[in-house]
């Protein structure tokens, strides 16, 4: 725009000597192109402001979208992972339980593979409600058959273990004496033939009192062994002994019960069973004497008079009931004690694969002459006058 000599703008000049109404339409162009800037700046002002606070959004939107994405991730995996580790503990508990109930199966069917009818004579004292249900254990007791060399003894009188295995016809003519622990035996081991004598608490004072019940009126065990011959005893006792003091008259005590039964029983063979373990975990309260240091202490005694009497035999069981470490199996026994079924079914294989044989024990008798038929007989006839009413309370086992 030009100027004048004054230095006024043309316009100015020209809007001074135009009409009126002109100059009116001068004003408000200039007014309007004035409003047209500031608005153009507005918005331009606002147009940087929106982009600043996009450009925010932006970046907060992808900063906190990789934080919930990583922690996201982070969760989903770590859930992953559990459910992953969950499962192979479910494939590997499915597997165990597989490999455990073929091993079942397969002891029962070595228990049950002798055939025949039962021949099993229950001379037995106590409610069978009494007595714990022996049921099967989750776990296998194959699995725990790696720790028999840790309980291996070194002795003659350990009956060892044969290359073949008898059928239960091998119990035919045995009598099995004991207490809770030899009952569980007779009801859930599988066994077939034989006679028991047991009673519950049956310990080894016991052996003259009339605590054994039978149809025909209860009786001691002596009287038990009285009525009939037995070419094999088999005792398990000492559980309910573990208590037992002085512990220096204990050994003299059991001595003279295997010398009294081999007096009634001159031609049997006397195994005696070692006290099994216990798990004392699970040892109720106010039985503490029920402990490993105890069985270990009792089984020395055992051994030691099977080793001074030459027709007794030591039965080490805790070869197979052993966890390895001194102990019962962990899964065992439902209270400590008395055994689930399918280690009384080991117990039976146990029996039929470790014995004397005839031969062995005809050596062994005729290396000790001292025992007589006449004395035997005297014996019998003592106890028999003992009993009430004669004879007549004589059993005979079928």
């Amino acid at each position: 725009m030009e100027k004048t000599d004054s230095g006024k703008p043309d316009e100015l000049i020209q809007n001074k000597d135009a009409s009126p109404a002109a100059q009116r339409t001068g004003s408000a162009r200039r007014r309007s192109g004035k409003k047209r800037g500031r608005s153009i700046r507005s918005d331009a002002g606002r147009f940087m402001v929106a982009r600043l606070l996009g450009l925010v959004c932006l970046v907060l939107v992808v900063f906190e979208g990789n934080v919930i994405y990583r922690l996201f991730s982070h969760h989903v995996g770590t859930s992953v992972e559990i459910m992953n580790t969950h499962n192979d503990a479910q494939t590997e508990g499915l597997l165990q339980n597989s490999a455990d109930t073929d091993t079942a199966v397969s002891t029962r069917e070595s228990s049950s593979s002798s055939g025949g009818s039962s021949s099993v004579v229950a001379l037995a004292g106590g409610n069978a409600d009494d007595v714990i249900q022996e049921t099967d254990a989750a776990a296998s007791p194959a699995e725990h058959m790696a720790t028999q060399s840790s309980e291996a003894i070194s002795s003659p009188k350990v009956v060892p273990e044969r290359d073949v295995a008898m059928d239960d016809s091998f119990f035919r003519n045995a009598v099995f004496i004991g207490d809770s622990r030899m009952e569980g035996f007779r009801n859930s081991s599988g066994i077939t033939q034989g006679t028991f004598l047991t009673g519950i608490g049956l310990a080894i004072n016991d052996m003259d009192k009339q605590i054994i019940q039978t149809s025909q009126g209860n009786i001691s065990v002596y009287q038990g062994l009285s009525g009939q011959q037995y070419d094999k005893i088999y005792l398990m006792l000492g559980a309910n002994d573990l208590g037992y003091y002085p512990w220096e008259d204990f050994l003299p005590t059991f001595k003279s019960v295997l010398e009294h039964f081999h007096e009634l029983q001159p031609d049997a063979i006397i195994y005696v069973c070692s006290v099994i373990y216990v798990d004392e975990s699970k040892i109720a309260a106010g039985f503490e004497y029920d402990n490993n240091d105890n069985v270990r202490k009792i089984n020395g005694y055992i051994l030691e008079a099977c080793e001074e009497l030459w027709y007794s035999y030591y039965l080490n069981l805790n070869e197979i009931f052993s966890d390895g470490y001194g102990e019962l199996i962990s899964d065992a026994s439902p209270d400590g004690i008395h055994l689930y079924a399918n280690y009384l079914e080991m117990m039976l294989d146990y029996l039929k694969t470790h014995y004397i044989t005839d031969e062995e024990f005809a050596a062994e008798a005729a290396s000790h002459p001292e025992t007589t038929a006449g004395s035997v007989v005297s014996a019998i006839e003592t106890e028999n006058e003992a009993k009430s009413g004669g004879g007549s309370d004589a059993i005979s086992a079928s």
